[in-house]
């Protein structure tokens, strides 16, 4: 198993998408693409998991509501 996948499972699992703030998602980002690289030298297969990307939509979604970001020309939501 790719170490991207074993770091999703564990933050999918143990962090609410409520306790994410972008800073730290920021940081989380840099970290699943240095795994990726890592992976990468390794040889480990390239193992995207559709439950995954729909989490990780899903608190991106969650941080563009809380700061207001949406698509151009539309209004943050109350």
């Amino acid at each position: 198993m790719c170490s991207v996948s074993v770091i999703q499972d564990y933050f999918r699992q143990r962090v609410e998408p409520t306790e994410w703030t972008r800073p730290v998602w920021t940081e989380y980002q840099e970290v699943l693409r240095r795994l990726e690289a890592l992976d990468a030298k390794l040889g480990q297969p390239h193992c995207e998991d559709p439950a995954k990307a729909v989490w990780m939509r899903d608190v991106e979604a969650r941080l563009a509501k809380l700061e207001g970001v949406g698509r151009p020309g539309e209004r943050p939501a109350p």
